[in-house]
């Protein structure tokens, strides 16, 4: 029988020291890659988050600004072959129509429309022929997931009434965005603004 000199010993403890440093590699690698992608999945939502709060912040405050300088609400409008209408997804304001001065031209009226069209928020402007206003086709948001107008008198408290007779319209607008797989963030906003009443 043959005995192992301390060479041997000593390479079968190296042998052994080796398995258990891969081992331990191995682990703390492991959970070095889960908090880098759960940190990664959470810099993402709340970037998400973030941007989705600056976007639908913008885009009320870009549809309240033109509710305030309206001076009605439109029942409808027709371009083409299209028609939008006044109601719960879909808003027809008329502005004064203004000249090359920025003045107001009496009796006209320039209509801008809002609606949601395949998760878009869009305005377009249409001016009359004496308007010095541009023909308009704008995206405010394209992670829409849904739009809602509601139409108020001045009363107190405010009732809600038909487009053609309300003076207060209220914005429910709510964003959508995918930020992982089978991970959405959602944020839901809302808004009012008077008619003026000039």
């Amino acid at each position: 029988m043959t005995k192992k000199g301390p060479a041997c010993r000593q390479a079968g403890l190296s042998l052994i020291e080796v398995i258990i440093v891969m081992g331990v590699v191995v682990v703390i690698g492991s959970l070095l890659m889960v908090i880098m992608v759960n940190s990664t999945t959470l810099f993402t939502k709340q970037s998400a988050k973030l941007e989705e709060g600056l976007n639908i912040n913008d885009t009320l405050a870009q549809v309240r600004s033109n509710i305030k300088d309206a001076s009605s609400i439109a029942p409808s409008y027709t371009s083409g072959g299209t028609t939008y209408t006044s109601g719960l997804t879909q808003l027809v304001i008329k502005l004064p129509s203004i000249d090359s001065s920025n003045n107001i031209i009496l009796n006209a009226f320039d209509s801008y429309v809002f609606f949601l069209y395949s998760n878009q928020m869009r305005m377009k402007t249409f001016p009359s022929p004496q308007s010095t206003r541009k023909v308009q086709d704008q995206i405010f948001s394209n992670t829409v997931d849904s739009l809602k107008f509601q139409y108020f008198n001045s009363g107190i408290p405010p009732m809600e009434v038909s487009p053609a007779t309300a003076v207060k319209v209220r914005i429910t607008l709510t964003l959508k965005r995918k930020v992982a797989v089978n991970s959405y963030e959602t944020v839901i906003a809302t808004s009012e603004a008077n008619l003026r009443n000039d």
